[in-house]
């Protein structure tokens, strides 16, 4: 402006004085808002006003440009009167707009503490139920499993029984057969060290253990049918297993208690007495195993060898409905807060943006009044539904312009 001044004729430069006179105490008043609205001596200070002056700031100086220039307008336009009312209205809503922000922003921070506060409940009950079910799962299982137990169906503690006792017996047996059986393989392949002797030596003696069980279940079921051909038959079989583990198993357990039966009786046995006990250790304990738990895990332990089907258990459907209903209750409770979670955040959204569209709509309303004579926006805005979509504002907008131009004709 300093520079077009010259070129004005000198019957003018007092009028254009006029009229640049009020722009430039836009200018300076602009410069004060806006440098009051961003800087501080404290970057705490700083960021508040960034937040709560800025956009009213940057409002204000827009309301101020476009009361001036429609000032200027005012000789070019009809119905003088009625815009400057609403220019005077703007004012009003500038006012009320930034009073709004500001308690809309408080607004917005009470929504906040509010969600994060039910959230933190909601975490807080689930996790607490969560740990209350995870505590609660041993005893809940251990009754269940008692109770299965004690029901009747397949006999799991008799199976369990029979299938330690027979890797119980096996283990005792590998660790006396160790010695003898690395001596043999010594001679045999001239190797001096064996280290995976042990665990095949236990898996081959558990084996043979259990067959010596399911030999007497056999043996048994052909006496109780009195099938002549199958006690025979079974009674070879069982003498020949009883012959190798009284041969291999037994002697070796008996030959180990010799020197101490020597050294207390005097007595100094043979090989037929070392037999005879051995056979009557094999007797005992088979025997001991067999009417405790043996006769009743061992046709288990064929019938899933040969996968056939076990007796049904009782109300399985029950055992697995306790499991899930645990499971519901975490899901029950997040789907009951479905519809808090929706609420919470379209109120937390509404909190947050709907101040400034107060702000934003008050700026573009002075912009309207100054092409349009007439703003666009309804203030203040109650929900983001008010705000209108961009088809409906485009609508309003055309409607403005053509009411406008109808005024002007």
């Amino acid at each position: 402006m300093n520079n077009l001044e010259p070129a004005i004729p000198e019957l003018l430069k007092g009028l254009s004085r006029l009229f640049v006179l009020p722009v430039n105490a836009v200018l300076s008043v602009q410069a004060i808002i806006l440098n009051f609205a961003w800087n501080a001596d404290h970057w705490a200070v700083t960021l508040l006003k960034r937040i709560f002056l800025y956009m009213p700031a940057v409002a204000i100086v827009v309301g101020l440009w476009c009361t001036l220039f429609t000032c200027y307008t005012l000789i070019f336009r009809g119905q003088r009167l009625q815009l400057l009312g609403t220019v005077l209205v703007l004012w009003w809503d500038v006012t009320r707009s930034v009073w709004l922000f500001w308690a809309g922003m408080g607004k917005f921070l009470m929504v906040a503490f509010g969600a994060c506060w039910g959230l933190l409940r909601l975490t807080v009950g689930i996790l607490i139920e969560l740990i209350r079910e995870i505590v609660e799962l041993p005893f809940v299982l251990t009754g269940r499993a008692t109770a299965s137990l004690r029901q009747p169906g397949v006999p799991w503690i008799a199976f369990l029984l029979t299938v330690l006792w027979a890797a119980l017996e096996a283990a005792v047996f590998a660790y006396i057969l160790n010695p003898t059986m690395t001596e043999i393989l010594s001679d045999m392949v001239g190797a001096e060290t064996h280290k995976y002797l042990l665990p095949v030596l236990f898996v081959m003696l558990f084996f043979l253990i259990s067959g010596s069980f399911a030999c007497i279940h056999v043996l048994v079921e052909a006496i109780e049918k009195k099938d002549i051909k199958a006690i025979i038959q079974m009674g070879i079989v069982e003498a020949s297993v009883m012959f190798v583990e009284v041969a291999f198993f037994y002697r070796e357990l008996i030959d180990s208690l010799t020197p101490w039966i020597a050294q207390q009786t005097g007595w100094q046995m043979g090989i037929g007495q070392v037999v005879f006990l051995s056979s009557l250790g094999w007797v005992g304990i088979r025997g001991m195993v067999w009417f405790l738990f043996a006769r009743y895990g061992t046709p288990t332990l064929l019938a899933l060898i040969a996968r056939q089907r076990l007796t049904n258990e009782a109300s399985p459907k029950a055992a697995s409905a306790g499991s899930e209903a645990r499971l519901d209750v975490v899901f029950k409770k997040l789907k009951s807060e479905q519809q808090w979670f929706k609420d919470e955040a379209e109120a937390l959204l509404e909190a947050a943006v709907l101040p400034t569209f107060q702000v934003i709509a008050t700026a573009l309303n002075f912009c309207f009044v100054l092409f349009l004579s007439k703003p666009l926006f309804s203030v203040p805005f109650k929900d983001l539904g008010q705000a209108g979509e961009t088809k409906t504002l485009l609508q309003s907008l055309f409607s403005l312009r053509e009411a406008s131009l109808r005024g002007a004709k």
